[in-house]
């Protein structure tokens, strides 16, 4: 039995799974998003530096921010396991420099430890906004309803739900964005939801729900957040009333004349500052389907989903494959959309939330 190198063990021990893919997405994204994470505690260079001063300030600055992210007590660890590795270099101290590569793998254990924990909360508050949103498809004798949603990230601000009304035997279909990605924009979303299930149980039109949704959370929002919104309700005739705040048109491909109508009623966003214009702008239109036509809501990470070239997918893609796909159900045309992003994005980062609610009228 032929002994194995313990250099070799090593080797492939710390190189197992690592992949070419892993290494260009450190370098090119994460190392961007490190950036772009302490950017913000760093002072902008003044115009009389030099370029050597400039560089030097800025690698000063970088230093002091990475320092102040640390607790005080790591902080102090850190900053000592640096003065003795300096007095180990200076002295030819062996047990010095040693000493100091402890604390510092200390230190990034402690760390980690923190980021996994982190991690696993975030693992768990993805599940949780999953089981929030309705698992579609959805049918009723007037459409049928499919639905999607990707966060950017592990958990994101993009919401959509289908909710049935026993007030008034209502179907209502709604799609939101919430500004910003991530934990807070969720957060925002969870209280979107939980307000406008309350209000679909008191009110029937979805333009008097969503101005007493802007009076609930207008007031709740941060100054630098907003929120656009679409709704539509579906009577037990079918017959639809739609009404949108500042979202993205609602896209109507009519089957029988083969064309598009993007049906976009006037409103603003909740969080914008409208001058107390909200209520005057807000307004809602009846839109009539007839068999097999297919309305799509949509936010716009659809529509501005880049490749490598920072090119955006676009509306008119989008509609194209509504289009050659009109005779699939609803399910089916959603999972080609899907697929025709993921395969137009290829290998670029996904830069925004992503939700598509498509109804196809029986």
């Amino acid at each position: 039995m032929t002994a194995t190198n313990p250099i070799k063990r090593l080797f492939d021990l710390y190189t197992s799974e690592l992949s070419f893919d892993e290494i260009e997405r450190m370098i090119k994204k994460e190392s961007t998003a490190v950036y772009e994470f302490y950017k913000n505690e760093i002072p902008e260079p003044t115009a009389h530096q030099n370029k050597f001063n400039r560089s030097l300030t800025f690698v000063k600055s970088l230093f002091n921010a990475f320092l102040m992210k640390l607790s005080p007590a790591r902080r102090v660890f850190y900053l000592s396991a640096i003065i003795i590795f300096i007095v180990g270099i200076v002295g030819v101290n062996n047990a010095y420099l040693i000493f100091s590569f402890l604390i510092l793998n200390a230190l990034i254990a402690f760390e980690l430890a923190d980021k996994l924990i982190v991690k696993d909360d975030i693992v768990l508050a993805k599940k949780i906004q999953k089981r929030l949103m309705p698992e579609p498809p959805y049918q009723n004798e007037h459409f049928e309803i499919s639905a999607f949603s990707e966060a950017a990230r592990e958990v994101g601000g993009d919401y959509f739900d289908i909710v049935d009304s026993s007030r008034d035997e209502k179907t209502f279909v709604i799609i939101g964005d919430i500004s910003g990605k991530g934990i807070a924009a969720a957060l925002y979303m969870v209280r979107v939801q939980t307000i406008l299930q309350f209000l679909i149980e008191n009110n029937s039109d979805p333009k008097k729900i969503i101005i007493e949704l802007k009076k609930y959370f207008a007031k709740r929002l941060e100054r630098e957040y907003f929120l656009t919104l679409s709704i539509a309700s579906i009577d037990k005739k079918g017959k639809i009333k739609y009404s949108n705040a500042g979202h993205l048109p609602l896209l109507h491909y009519k089957k029988n004349e083969n064309i598009f109508v993007e049906i976009n009623p006037t409103g603003i966003g909740i969080g914008f500052n409208d001058k107390g214009m909200f209520e005057k702008t807000l307004a809602e239109e009846k839109v009539k389907t007839e068999p097999n036509d297919i309305l799509c809501f949509y936010t716009d990470g659809v529509t501005e989903a880049m490749n490598h070239t920072k090119t955006q997918f676009g509306v008119e893609r989008l509609k194209k494959i509504i289009q050659e796909n009109a005779d699939k159900s609803s399910i089916e045309i959603q999972n080609k959309i899907i697929e025709t992003i993921n395969y137009f994005r290829d290998k670029a980062e996904v830069n925004d939330d992503i939700s598509i609610v498509l109804m196809k009228a029986k």
